[in-house]
C-alpha cells in the first residue's frame, strides 16, 4: 500500500522553504491539536479535513492580520506578530483563519462578533477615563 502524501504549496507571503516538509508538518501538527480539542466540543469532522481547512486559510490569507490590518511575521514562530490558526467560531465544522499571535491570545475563545465588540468597550472605556484623568 503506497504512502499518502499531501501535496500542498504554502502561501507566497510565507516565508518557508517549499522544499522541505515544514509547511505539512505544521498543518498536520496544527490539525491534530485543533481535531483533538474539537471533538471534545462535539466536533465530528477528520484531520484531513482539519488539514485542508487550515491549508484553505493559509491561502486565502494575504499576510495580513484581518483584524488589526498589520502584517503578519512572514516566518514562523517568529514572535507576537507570528501567523497562527484559528477556529472562526467554537462550532463543529473546520472553519479556520490566519491571525498574528497577539491577536489571537487577545481574541481568545470569543468569535468575531464578541471580539470587536469587547475592543469598542475596551476603547470607549480609555477614552472616557483619559478626558476625566485630564
Amino acid at each position: 500500500m503506497g504512502r499518502n502524501t499531501l501535496t500542498v504549496t504554502p502561501p507566497s507571503w510565507l516565508d518557508i522553504d517549499t522544499y522541505t516538509d515544514t509547511y505539512k508538518r505544521l498543518l498536520n501538527r496544527t490539525a491534530v491539536t485543533i481535531n483533538k480539542r474539537a471533538k471534545k466540543q462535539g466536533a465530528t469532522y477528520q484531520v484531513k479535513k482539519a488539514i485542508d481547512a487550515i491549508h484553505a486559510a493559509f491561502q486565502r490569507c494575504d499576510g495580513k492580520d484581518p483584524y488589526d490590518e498589520l502584517s503578519l511575521d512572514s516566518r514562523l514562530l517568529a514572535g507576537r506578530r507570528s501567523p497562527t490558526v484559528s477556529e472562526v467560531s467554537c462550532t463543529t465544522t473546520a472553519t479556520f483563519e490566519i491571525l498574528s499571535l497577539k491577536t489571537k491570545e487577545a481574541k481568545g475563545e470569543r468569535n468575531a462578533e464578541e471580539f470587536i465588540a469587547q475592543c469598542h468597550a475596551v476603547v470607549a472605556h480609555a477614552e472616557k477615563t483619559s478626558t476625566t484623568t485630564q
